[in-house]
């Protein structure tokens, strides 16, 4: 059918290529985000962080928590507000973004087995 390649999601490339497409100095819609913002967006570092149990080196025993720039950050924070004035829908367990959210745990998380994988010569 006409519409079969949209059910599937776009690469990666294809969205830098539309983004580079747009044009600069065009008005935002209700959202006030720019093509110019868009462009300018840097990629982010994901790193998994051991879920309450014991991780045991297994990926599936992890959740990532990603280190963005602080103008993304706000992004987030942004959108998160936005979506909690309307639903209920995040938890404490998204940490950072939310109301009275910190990133603190997951970072201590995060230093430990960077620590662990130094002190053992072992692979992250």
């Amino acid at each position: 059918m006409i519409y079969d390649s949209l059910l599937s999601p776009p690469s990666l490339e294809e969205w830098l290529s539309t983004i580079s497409s747009m044009p600069n100095g065009k008005a935002p819609g209700p959202s006030m985000i720019t093509y110019e913002m868009l462009k300018h967006l840097s990629p982010a570092m994901v790193f998994p962080i051991p879920k309450l149990h014991e991780w045991r080196c297994q990926l599936q025993n992890t959740r990532p928590i990603t280190l963005l720039e602080v103008i993304r950050k706000s992004f987030v924070k942004l959108f998160y507000n936005c979506i909690l004035a309307a639903h209920n829908v995040l938890t404490s367990d998204n940490f950072a973004g939310l109301p009275e959210g910190t990133c603190r745990d997951p970072i201590i998380t995060l230093e430990s087995i960077i620590h662990d994988a130094n002190c053992t010569n072992s692979p992250l």
